[in-house]
């Protein structure tokens, strides 16, 4: 089956992103400003955000995307992940890069972009996702560093951004194995060969920045059923952040609401993960899809 022409649209303002941001984030910009510009770019070219832009700075790692009054700036030491994504109807174009101005980092990045494309090349010959991650692992051995033990790729489909098959960053057996017409990622994090390797929840009082609607519900509360219809209307079932919302609902008032729906299990959040012990952690990301016998790399 051809790649739906959604998924090949959102590949391609991916892919030209990519170059954009390379071009457009420097130091000493704000979180903030990054993320605006990010997703304000992706809509002019005629798309949509699959998800929070997300920003992360040295041992953050992943789901964190900056709020309103983030004056947090990346620096000139900084290692800069930069995690995006573009859909059409739900179609969903995955990507991350990682960018920096020191010295100290080029070969952590470096090597995670060849732990990307070693997985590329496995992936072309061998669908079983247990020896993509084993191809990640050994790239990243060769040269002294670890992977992220617990984070993984993942298949994509329609207003799912994690569709149920994992592709680990370390050798696992019995894995799934992916399927022709699968729409998967595939995201390296690697980080120093003595750090611990894994991440965890960063603590839950500096905020959760990225949610999503699990279920659509009356409650009764009109403030509630409004928040909750909008998400559906704007974002159906897709990852969402609280500052696109604020004008609606309120800086002060949505972190209530939206701890409200938490409690009643109608909307999930995704807590900040930070490297365990610390260390700086690079990330590249390409989404693709097996067509027939060939990969086609949409990003």
């Amino acid at each position: 089956m051809r790649v739906p022409e959604q998924y090949e649209r959102a590949g391609k303002i991916a892919r030209d992103m990519r170059e954009w941001i390379l071009e457009n984030v420097s130091v000493p910009q704000t979180c903030l400003e990054i993320a605006n510009a990010v997703e304000a770019e992706i809509a002019r070219r005629g798309g949509q955000p699959a998800f929070p832009t997300g920003i992360g700075i040295n041992a953050v790692t992943a789901h964190y995307s900056p709020q309103e009054g983030d004056q947090t700036r990346i620096g000139g030491d900084d290692l800069v992940k930069i995690d995006y994504g573009v859909h059409f109807d739900g179609y969903i174009a995955d990507t991350a890069v990682t960018t920096t101005e020191s010295p100290r980092y080029q070969v952590l990045m470096e090597t995670t972009k060849r732990a990307l494309e070693a997985a590329i090349n496995v992936a072309k010959k061998d669908p079983r996702t247990g020896e993509i991650g084993k191809a990640i692992e050994a790239t990243a051995r060769a040269e002294g560093f670890k992977t992220i033990s617990n984070l993984s790729g993942h298949t994509l489909e329609q207003y799912t951004v994690h569709a149920g098959k994992s592709i680990p960053n370390v050798y696992a057996p019995n894995q799934p194995t992916l399927k022709r017409d699968d729409v998967f990622a595939i995201e390296p994090f690697l980080t120093l060969g003595d750090a611990a390797g894994y991440v965890v929840d960063a603590p839950r009082e500096s905020g959760v920045t990225i949610f999503s609607l699990i279920m659509r519900k009356r409650t009764g509360v009109k403030e509630l059923d409004d928040l909750v219809d909008h998400i559906w209307n704007v974002r159906k079932s897709l990852p969402f952040t609280p500052r696109w919302f604020t004008k609606q609902f309120g800086l002060e008032r949505l972190p209530k609401l939206l701890a409200e729906l938490e409690r009643r299990r109608m909307v999930r959040g995704y807590p900040t993960l930070v490297e365990a012990s610390n260390a700086p952690v690079a990330q590249f990301e390409h989404t693709m899809k097996l067509e027939g016998n060939s990969l086609v790399i949409l990003t």
